[in-house]
């Protein structure tokens, strides 16, 4: 099988594609019998996997090295003719909406792939095309900028992962030292984070007028493509969070400042649950490491990370230029996907390469479906693939530390796990209320994000005054910038990870099922569907948030 280093790259010819897609929805459109349409809509995959497949591997290739001048033109190409390619797809959508063979094909689609059509079709026009171009181009600037960052330490200059490297983190005057140097990576991009933010506010708020939306925020969920919920159901969640589950996370940061004998919890003082050293990483390789992993998980994870290793489809080497961030993508003509991460060792980074390989086991069992709708899915279903796997590594992490160093994990990731949820619903409420008052200042911003962290992380506090005292965190959060409305389909996942953790923990047989059956079945039927499903309660359930809640303090607060 080929090696991903070893990937050629051509450049599609998009003219050729639009014929191709044309001709294929042309006959879906003109069929007399289901059997027609069904091989109309085959004669589609090629195109569709070619496409994907190209534009998955260029964004692999800049992300991994943003200075390299050819994939950066590449990039740029893909994003000027980017709307000529959604255009197809709604137009391929509209066609399966029409036609009269429809309830035989959602048989084979599965019924949420109509939905999708429809709502993609509500947040496209080929009025937008400039708009959405534009779009891409400032978001590309993020990613120059996150890749680019770097400052000086003892005469040389650091990337932000070599900084990492760098840092002790059980000493207390070290991470400080690092966090405000950190912040000053920041600052010195901080205006130009504003303007960026501000062109890309502007031209989503313009596409959202176009089309006919009262707001942006109700666009972006057409984008998200959020069938089985609205935004007062997401509003409704946030409160709950807010209600339910900060006021035990501040509980747990002020036992732990106790714990620690700190007179004050500064915010680089937070991921420290312990006096002296966080968990330390075995030596060795992680992929490596991480091969007893998967090999004592199940057999389906250990086909898959075998398939993953041999072909080296994954980067997790820092370096300068490579962005900050990890994702997951899939290659459909290779029939495996692409594992991205700037891997420093810490804990944080360990979860991340689980979380990113339970992205990668979705796409890989579901590699043989004939159509490539089958192995996608929403945002809010695929982020429960990866923040469940999280935590279906824990009885394998004798792989990865020492005995005493596991336990020190698992109380790092569960504490990370509730305190997220504020976290995310702070994003969340800032995204939705800079697109619906789109007026809103550089300053404004600045302020909103001050009050929203005051109500959701009542906890923080920030020693030294500069990036994030001004109200600047949000800016390190590249879904803001890249992916708006994103951001709260982890807080959904999160809860529906929970709820898997604490059913392997009852049964690891019956749990590992219901979590093949939602891999499976992603991408066929709604979000509630889906969840019933894997046997899930739907985290807009009453009482289902508080439960995980308080299941999830349970054991932070066993003694260890």
């Amino acid at each position: 099988m080929i090696q991903f280093q070893e990937i050629p790259y051509l450049r599609p010819d998009m003219d050729g594609l639009e014929r191709q897609m044309g001709a294929g929805i042309a006959a879906l459109e003109g069929a007399g019998a289901f059997p027609e349409a069904y091989y109309a809509l085959l004669s589609l995959e090629a195109p569709r996997r070619i496409f994907t497949t190209l534009s998955i591997l260029v964004e692999a290739r800049n992300t991994m090295d943003t200075n390299d001048e050819f994939w950066a033109a590449e990039q740029s190409w893909f994003d000027r003719i980017r709307p000529r390619w959604d255009a197809l797809c709604v137009r391929l959508g509209a066609a399966l909406n029409a036609s009269p063979f429809r309830e035989e094909l959602a048989r084979h689609l599965g019924t949420e792939r109509f939905r999708q059509a429809e709502l993609a079709g509500r947040a496209f026009s080929e009025e937008i095309a400039g708009d959405l171009a534009e779009e891409s181009a400032l978001s590309a600037q993020y990613s120059r900028i996150s890749g680019s960052l770097s400052v000086e330490l003892d005469g040389r200059r650091y990337t932000m992962g070599e900084l990492n490297g760098l840092q002790k983190p059980g000493d207390r005057a070290d991470r400080e030292k690092f966090d405000n140097l950190r912040q000053q990576a920041f600052a010195e991009k901080s205006a130009e984070l504003d303007e960026l933010y501000d062109d890309l506010v502007r031209v989503r708020v313009r596409m959202a007028g176009r089309l006919g939306f009262s707001s942006y925020t109700d666009m972006g969920y057409c984008r998200q493509g959020r069938t089985g919920y609205h935004r007062e159901q997401v509003a409704d969640f946030r409160r709950g969070i807010e209600r339910s589950i900060t006021p035990v996370v501040s509980a747990l940061f002020e036992k732990q400042r106790r714990q620690l004998g700190y007179d004050v919890l500064w915010s680089f003082d937070e991921d420290v649950s312990f006096a002296g050293d966080g968990p330390r990483l075995k030596e060795g390789q992680v992929t490596e490491l991480f091969d007893r992993v998967f090999d004592g998980l199940s057999p389906e994870s250990r086909v898959f990370y075998g398939d993953l290793r041999r072909c080296r489809f994954y980067d997790l080497e820092d370096r300068p230029g490579k962005i900050r961030g990890a994702y997951s993508n899939y290659l459909p003509v290779y029939g495996m996907p692409f594992v991205f991460e700037t891997f420093d060792r810490s804990p944080g980074a360990v979860k991340t390469f689980a979380h990113e390989c339970g992205h990668g086991l979705h796409s890989y069992l579901t590699r043989g479906e004939p159509f490539l709708d089958g192995g996608s899915a929403t945002a809010d279903i695929s982020e429960i693939h990866s923040m469940a796997m999280e935590f279906f590594i824990w009885p394998h992490l004798d792989a990865l530390y020492s005995p005493e160093d596991v336990e020190k994990y698992k109380f790092f990731h569960m504490k990370n796990a509730l305190a997220f949820l504020p976290y995310g619903a702070a994003v969340d409420e800032f995204q939705t209320e800079v697109y619906d008052n789109p007026n809103m200042t550089p300053a404004g911003r600045l302020a909103l994000w001050k009050s929203l962290e005051k109500r959701y992380l009542p906890w923080r506090k920030y020693k030294s005054e500069g990036f994030l005292t001004e109200g600047r965190a949000w800016q390190r959060q590249t879904h803001i910038y890249k992916w708006p409305f994103y951001y709260i389909d982890y807080a959904l996942a999160q809860v529906c990870a929970l709820q898997f953790h604490f059913m392997n923990e009852a049964n690891h047989d019956r749990a590992w099922d219901s979590y093949l059956r939602l891999l499976r079945g992603s991408g066929f039927q709604s979000f509630d569907e889906t969840l019933a499903l894997a046997g899930l309660a739907s985290p807009f359930a009453p009482g289902v948030l508080e439960k995980v809640g308080r299941q999830a303090m349970e054991f932070l607060e066993k003694d260890r």
